[in-house]
């Protein structure tokens, strides 16, 4: 997400939401929220927001809250299950939060906390070399490799043998893209209770998070090291969690 450093204000008062969490305990955040504000727990019967109370002169978004926002859900994700809200997330008063959402959605969020309890989320992605893509691709397609070497040399005699080959390449990356996304979303997704991908393009050929069971994260961990292991040196490799679950509150999180 891009955020310019002098965005116009989103809001004028109103209240900012992280997340929901339990109302058993909870602890508050032990980090600044949004503008160095401080963050409250709004409770409702056995369900609570994390808040700040926005400034009526209004919120100019800046690049420092959105790593605010995520260090906040990082440390609430640390001392128990969290329904993250996205960045951005403001409703108009503790009332509207208490009505609309807390009391409002109560079943559908405690379904929510049930079902990601003791889980984390593991980003992955897998990046090509792109030089060694396409050279596979070449030594892999007659068509192709033929092409290429007809146009070595021709200058502008070529230009429409090259625009051709430009196109067949690109296509044939695209399709090895998405064959090895699907291998690769399958052969991880072995290790994890669901997957969130995302569109992959240039170098990426796979990117995407996965809900984990955090007594599984071994598991996962070694799944992830076969498969990289199998794939170099065509593929490398980046891994990132565990983190709050925060691609897996899609239905939650339209709070």
């Amino acid at each position: 997400m891009s955020i310019a450093a002098d965005a116009e204000p989103i809001t004028k008062g109103g209240i900012y939401v992280y997340a929901v969490v339990r109302n058993d305990g909870a602890k508050l955040p032990r980090v600044e929220g949004i503008g160095g504000s401080r963050v409250d727990l709004v409770p409702c019967g056995d369900l609570a927001a994390l808040v700040t109370r926005l400034p009526e002169r209004g919120w100019k978004v800046k690049r420092r809250d959105l790593e605010r926002h995520l260090g906040v859900l990082e440390s609430a994700f640390a001392d128990g299950t969290i329904l993250p809200c996205p960045f951005g997330t403001v409703v108009e008063s503790v009332d509207d939060l208490e009505d609309a959402l807390l009391a409002g959605r109560r079943s559908e969020l405690l379904d929510g906390l049930k079902r990601l309890d003791g889980r984390v989320q593991m980003n992955v992605k897998a990046l090509y070399d792109e030089d060694r893509l396409l050279r596979a691709i070449v030594a892999s397609d007659r068509e192709i490799a033929s092409l290429r070497e007809r146009t070595r040399g021709t200058g502008a005699d070529g230009y429409y043998d090259r625009v051709r080959l430009g196109e067949l390449i690109a296509a044939r990356v695209e399709a090895r893209r998405e064959d090895d996304g699907r291998r690769l979303e399958s052969a991880l997704a072995r290790a994890a209770i669901d997957v969130v991908a995302e569109p992959a393009g240039g170098e990426l050929a796979f990117s995407g998070s996965f809900l984990v069971a955090r007594s599984s994260l071994e598991e996962f961990d070694a799944a992830l090291e076969d498969v990289a292991a199998a794939e170099q040196p065509l593929l490398r490799f980046e891994a990132i969690g565990p983190l709050p679950p925060t691609s897996f509150t899609a239905s939650y999180a339209g709070m």
